[in-house]
C-alpha cells in the first residue's frame, strides 16, 4: 500500500505541532514517541524545501527513508554530529527457553517507544531502572530540532 501524500506545509506544521505536544507531556515514552515524529516529519519538510518539492510522494528518499532519521539526515548532508546511533539495543529476552538479543537500528526507534519498551546501554545493563540511553537519544533529537528549526527558516 502506498503511503498517503502530504504537502510540505502539511509536513512542517506536523512537525512544530508533535514537537509542540511532546513539549507538554509528561516525560515517558509517549512523549517521546511524539518527539521522534515531530523530527521525522521536520527532516521531511527540509527535504521537500531543498528539492523544491511539494508533495511528500514526489520524494523518492521519503519512501526510502521511512522512519530511518539517519538516512534522512545523510540525505540531507546534515553531518555526523547530529546522527543517532547506528545500533541501539534492548535487553534480550526469552522465548520457549531461547534466548533473543534485540538489536535494532535509529530507523527503530519508534517502534521501541511505541510499545513501552527502553533501550540498554552497549555494556548490557540493565533497563529496568536506567533510562539514560532513552534520555540521551531523546536529547539528541531536540538537537535535531534546532537544526530543523534554523533550516526551516533559512
Amino acid at each position: 500500500m502506498a503511503p498517503v501524500p502530504f504537502t510540505d506545509r502539511e509536513m512542517q506544521r506536523a512537525w512544530r505541532t508533535n514537537l509542540e505536544a511532546s513539549m507538554h507531556s509528561s516525560r515517558s515514552n509517549a512523549h517521546r514517541l511524539l518527539l521522534f515524529y515531530s523530527i521525522e516529519c521536520g527532516l521531511k519538510a527540509v527535504l521537500m524545501k531543498r528539492q523544491s518539492i511539494n508533495c511528500t510522494n514526489l520524494c523518492h528518499e521519503i519512501r526510502e527513508a521511512q522512519h530511518n532519521i539517519n538516512k534522512l539526515l545523510d540525505y540531507l548532508s546534515a553531518g555526523q554530529l547530529l546522527k543517532l546511533p547506528v545500533q541501539l539495543q534492548m535487553d534480550s529476552i526469552k522465548i520457549r527457553g531461547n534466548e533473543i538479543e534485540r538489536k535494532l537500528d535509529a530507523g527503530k526507534i519508534n517502534q521501541v517507544w511505541r510499545y513501552g519498551g527502553y533501550f540498554v546501554h552497549s555494556d548490557n545493563r540493565s533497563s529496568t531502572l536506567n533510562t539514560t540511553e532513552d534520555d540521551s537519544i531523546e536529547n539528541k533529537l531536540m538537537r535535531i530540532s534546532e537544526w530543523i528549526k534554523q533550516e526551516l527558516n533559512a
